[in-house]
């Protein structure tokens, strides 16, 4: 099966997501190029910490009992989204992303134990540095260019202009493994394992 390790994001937060993704799709270049963007279902918004992959049993209890022991030397800590951005640039937009700002010395210190219990699993290490975001939409397949360097200019925009002033804050207190199916209708979510945060850490 497919898994990964994550934060969940409070209802109240993808509630407010969905807001904003809804205002970004009536942006002008964006209503009228519908198809351009793939955006993610806002139940499904999550803060990644590791991609896994294709996990057997045996990794996946491994996976279970490190998370528990991580979970152990760490306390709660607040997140919230702060500026929009991308990968890989505004004119060669691939996913649209919102920052996360917050307790980040918190967030990257359990974030490098989750990488190192990947390794230590087995998988292989991540090339890429750690960059906290929660994936707004990606960039369709079939977009023709020159649409997706008209929408990706209007992001462009909405970014600079600080699109959402009032984000709300959450408490993180959980780390999550979850295992994703995918199917025509986009990835389906189902959480497998869940470790608390020490309260006393």
């Amino acid at each position: 099966m497919r898994t990964f390790i994550a934060i969940e994001i409070p209802l109240a937060l993808k509630n407010q997501l969905r807001i904003e993704q809804n205002r970004l799709r009536e942006l002008p270049a964006l209503r009228g190029l519908p198809y351009v963007l793939r955006w993610t279902n806002p139940d499904n918004l999550h803060l990644t910490l590791r991609f896994l992959g294709e996990t057997d049993a045996n990794q996946r209890q491994q996976l279970e009992e490190g998370l528990e022991k991580i979970a152990a030397r760490h306390g709660p800590f607040p997140l919230a989204p702060s500026r929009l951005g991308c990968f890989n640039s505004w004119k060669n937009l691939r996913v649209l992303w919102l920052g996360i700002g917050g307790e980040s010395e918190a967030l990257h210190a359990v974030q490098s134990e989750v990488e190192l219990l990947a390794r230590q699993v087995g998988f292989t290490p991540e090339r890429k540095r750690f960059s906290p975001h929660i994936t707004f939409a990606r960039a369709a397949r079939n977009a023709q260019r020159s649409d997706l360097r008209a929408a990706s200019e209007q992001l462009r925009r909405a970014a600079a202009q600080e699109f959402h002033q009032s984000w709300i804050e959450w408490r993180v207190d959980e780390l999550h493994l979850i295992r994703s199916v995918l199917g025509r209708g986009g990835a389906a979510y189902f959480n497998l394992a869940t470790s608390s945060l020490a309260a006393d850490a």
